[in-house]
């Protein structure tokens, strides 16, 4: 388990500081500034006598440390419970162990700016603040406790994906779902007034949860960008992820950019940056150690590599479209050999390279059997699709329409298989990658049967850019996004749609649901979206009591109350037992006068 905060700010270099800028070659990504030493372990005079002992509370008993998560000479990182909330939380803390006023101010600064910075930022990405405070001359910083690892942590355990001289790194489709969200948070962070600048972006300062979604951390040294002219002459940066104008001292939005780059050139290959020639700035061709990642990927990772800022992406945003709008990657790429799911769920791989997609379908050798396991899977025969499809495998092992319905079966099995969904449905776009009903396949096993909406957004992305009139596609990439806090992205989706079928009223239903979000207590926001979702839900079912309930308290808000008395007295007239709704109209009746 990896902290919440690891880096440690003191290792910072300043242009004013007779100190080397910090250069950790070898991380780039595995090592911390925090020692990750125990509390009891800690020694030297870096305060490690004074770690807070499992049990101890702080603010008025309100926080119980647990244990120590990670240590350094400024400060330690603990999980403690909430003991409000019974919930686990991570404190952060700043040891006050500094020789002169000089260091100790820098050191609140930092802390204190983290915190205020952490406290006016909402995006799935960043940890949630929960308090600040002081206690007995030590800082605290309370946010939630992140389940995970650092993607440097993910890349020495699980970076098996074999390259070219003892190249090693991630999937390309791991890469890809793990850049689409920093770029998705750099993106927030870059649109703030002013902008934030997060100036550490490294595998160590990203957290990976158990469901392979992106944590940004330590943001001790974030901070807003200023105009030429203006900006402070600090240099915060770890070499190997810092572009050239970040070592000038003039970091702006872009030098995350080159920062993303680097993270995922490293989470690829496993290639130190301090290898690079002629200069740190010469990052290698990442299929020149990579054969079997996409031309595709490879070229929008290189191009935020370029050392010239006007060659970079010119926005997180404009980046994270490129990624997206990726084609899937080709089973075909130089060095890699496909990996056949056999009938027996097994993996074989064949002598030779397989032949082109197949295009027969259901009219190809196997096409009784794979008829026999479509009607199967209609009816809702999962386990004799299963033995339908075994016998058509060895016919067709490359139609991808075998290995659709594979997945299928494993999505569909008691208790689920999604890991082997994935891996079929993959081995189905390998040999077909237009098909857009795969990919929205993928995505509702990552949203419904994960339970990772964080990762569906990618599939049912790409299942639309191939298909934009596919209803499921864009209801499930519209849950993905509510589900993950993107509101705004979510509303579109539904709405999208709505369009599609008007006849569904639970997704009218889903559209009034999420303007009621969107619409804060005392504001009109988007009431008016509401009431006509929620009148198109009654058009269509209009014995739908509870939606029009909902209805009424619409009209209420938005003060039309002659509206919400008619609606609320049609709904206590038809259920009598509805208390809210009796306690509603005895409230508009007062107004009202009647």
């Amino acid at each position: 388990m990896a902290s919440n905060y690891p880096s440690d700010p003191k290792n910072a270099a300043s242009v004013g500081n007779p100190v080397t800028p910090q250069s950790n070659p070898g991380e780039a990504g595995s090592q911390t500034p925090y020692s990750a030493q125990s509390a009891s372990s800690s020694g030297g005079n870096n305060g490690g006598s004074r770690r807070l002992a499992a049990g101890t509370q702080l603010s008025n008993g309100r926080y119980k440390i647990e244990r120590s998560v990670a240590a350094g000479g400024m400060g330690a990182v603990y999980r403690a419970l909430d003991v409000r909330f019974n919930r686990p939380c991570a404190v952060k803390e700043m040891l006050d162990d500094f020789h002169n006023d000089a260091d100790r101010s820098q050191a609140v600064g930092w802390f204190t700016r983290e915190a205020t910075l952490l406290l006016d930022l909402n995006h799935p990405c960043i940890p949630r603040v929960r308090d600040f405070f002081v206690e007995e001359g030590r800082h605290y910083l309370v946010m939630d406790f992140i389940e995970g690892r650092t993607l440097g942590e993910v890349l020495e355990k699980e970076g098996n994906v074999a390259g070219v001289n003892g190249a090693r790194g991630v999937s390309e489709a791991r890469a890809r779902s793990w850049a689409q969200q920093i770029c998705s948070v750099l993106s927030y962070l870059h649109r703030q007034s002013p902008p934030i600048i997060f100036r550490d972006l490294k595998p160590s300062n990203i957290m990976v949860t158990d469901k392979d979604e992106i944590k940004l951390i330590d943001f001790g040294i974030a901070r807003t960008f200023q105009q030429s002219g203006q900006r402070h002459a600090t240099i915060i940066m770890t070499i190997g992820y810092a572009p050239p104008e970040q070592l000038q001292g003039d970091p702006e939005p872009r030098s995350d950019i080159y920062a993303l780059g680097a993270t995922l050139h490293r989470v690829l290959t496993h290639h130190d940056a301090a290898n690079n020639k002629p200069n740190i700035f010469a990052f290698p061709p990442i299929r020149s150690l990579r054969p079997d990642v996409s031309q595709a990927f490879e070229q929008v990772i290189m191009k935020a590599l370029a050392p010239d800022l006007a060659n970079r992406w010119a926005s997180a945003a404009e980046m994270e479209r490129a990624v997206i709008n990726l084609p899937p990657p080709s089973a075909q790429a130089v060095g890699q050999v496909p990996t056949i799911l056999g009938p027996g769920s097994e993996r074989l791989t064949p002598s030779r390279p397989v032949s082109a997609p197949s295009t027969g379908g259901f009219n190809g050798p196997a096409g009784i059997f794979l008829r026999q396991a479509q009607d199967h899977l209609n009816a809702g025969r999962i386990e004799p699709a299963f033995a339908a499809l075994q016998q058509a495998f060895p016919l067709e092992p490359n139609n991808p329409l075998l290995h659709k319905m594979y997945g299928q079966v494993f999505a569909r099995r008691h208790p689920p298989q999604p890991d082997m969904a994935i891996k079929a449905y993959n081995q189905s776009l390998q040999y077909n990658s237009n098909d857009a009903e795969t990919h929205r396949l993928v995505g509702d096993v990552q949203l419904y049967v994960r339970r990772q909406p964080a990762q569906a957004i990618l599939p049912y992305t790409q299942a639309l850019r191939l298909n934009p009139h596919d209803f499921e596609a864009h209801r499930g990439l519209a849950k993905s996004y509510e589900e993950t806090g993107q509101l705004a992205a979510a509303m579109r989706e539904y709405q999208e749609a709505a369009g599609i079928d008007a006849k569904r009223p639970d997704i009218h239903y889903a559209v009034g649901q999420l303007a009621l979000r969107l619409s804060p207590p005392g504001q009109l926001g988007q009431l008016p979206v509401a009431e006509r979702a929620f009148v198109q839900v009654l058009t269509i079912n209009p014995a739908d009591h509870a939606t029009r309930f909902v209805l009424a308290q619409v009209y209420e808000r938005e003060g039309k109350l002659e509206d919400a008395w008619r609606e609320c007295n049609f709904v206590v007239n038809a259920t009598p037992a509805n208390v809210q709704a009796q306690t509603m109209l005895q409230r508009l009746r007062s107004v009202l006068g009647r």
